[in-house]
């Protein structure tokens, strides 16, 4: 059976990823797109076949035809766009980070529950069948047990237009890339920490967070550590450090669908690299929502865990030593 989907947003993780992947997934087409730049959609209409196109958004969740909706909207349009969502009966698949705090994550959470239909976040990385294999390797007690685990996510921001440097449209660096950050940590953790330290930079001019740097404790004793920026270099990379083996991923996520991918894993003294093919984790995410939908999986992330995700994001923020910076 085939998800007819709506899409909100034709910025540039909806047409670089998600309508590809939507057309070409196994279960999934797109429907309908939703733009207040109408050319922009109805370009992109005509380029990848969606029939409807609509210049308001609230137009395409009336739309009978759609059964569910990417939300790639900013920030601060995921909340109210979800809720609307939900009361229209669209399942819903929400671009990160899911909201801009654990409270109206929770608000988002219980609307979709009320009204009897699917919310995930769109943490893509999770899908790579690089990532699964991460997570395998540390289960299966390869490393041992973990120690030490290290995420980082930056890029310099320089466009000063673009809406990650408005707070009022829940921009800084930590809700966009740190939410990557903090998710890898909790993830391959498979728990919440319970201590945080943390220290964050804001540029004096609009008090936008420019970068984070992080230090949880989880309840097995191990540390992660995060950072994340909007003024330094691009780098993305994931590392573990077990009582036995370490293991790093990096380019952890953002691996486009055309990308190889490596793990470079280090055990008894010995250094070897796994090399994987390029594949999608956007399109491998959409047909597992999919997949949820038609009873035929049980759900990889549940929105709970995005919620608990945004609740230390939220407390990050809460405790941080800060500093201005220009």
């Amino acid at each position: 059976m085939i998800c007819n989907w709506g899409i909100l947003g034709a910025g540039f993780v909806t047409t670089r990823a998600m309508i590809p992947a939507l057309q070409r997934s196994r279960n999934g087409h797109v429907r309908a797109l939703a733009s207040r730049n109408l050319a922009r959609a109805q370009a992109l209409a005509a380029q990848w076949q969606i029939e409807q196109v609509y210049g308001d958004y609230q137009a395409l969740l009336a739309d009978p035809e759609v059964d569910a909706v990417y939300i790639a909207l900013p920030n601060h349009l995921h909340h109210p766009w979800t809720l609307r969502a939900a009361q229209a009966g669209k399942h819903v698949l929400c671009e990160k980070p899911l909201a801009r705090s654990a409270r109206e994550a929770e608000q988002m959470l219980e609307a979709c529950q009320q009204a009897h239909v699917l919310l995930m976040e769109a943490a893509m990385y999770r899908f790579h069948p690089r990532m699964q294999r991460l997570k395998d390797l540390l289960a299966s007690g390869a490393l041992g047990s973990p120690r030490f685990l290290h995420s980082a996510f930056s890029f310099p921001l320089k466009d000063t237009g673009n809406y990650r440097n408005s707070p009022a449209y829940g921009g800084g660096a930590l809700l966009d890339v740190g939410c990557y950050c903090v998710n890898a940590l909790c993830w391959l953790s498979e728990a919440l920490p319970t201590s945080i330290q943390a220290f964050t930079s804001y540029r004096e001019t609009d008090g936008i967070d420019l970068e984070s740097s992080a230090l949880l404790r989880f309840p097995n004793g191990s540390l992660g550590h995060m950072q994340c920026s909007f003024v330094a270099a691009e780098y993305q990379t994931i590392e573990i450090v077990g009582s036995q083996g370490a293991l790093v991923a990096p380019l952890a996520f953002t691996a486009w669908r055309d990308d190889a991918t490596l793990l470079y894993l280090q055990r008894d003294g010995r250094f070897s690299d796994e090399r994987f093919a390029p594949a999608d984790p956007y399109q491998l995410m959409v047909e597992h929502f999919v997949d949820v939908l038609h009873g035929e999986d049980s759900l990889a992330y549940p929105p709970q865990e995005a919620v608990q995700i945004l609740a230390v994001l939220d407390a990050i923020r809460a405790c941080s030593e800060t500093s201005p910076d220009a």
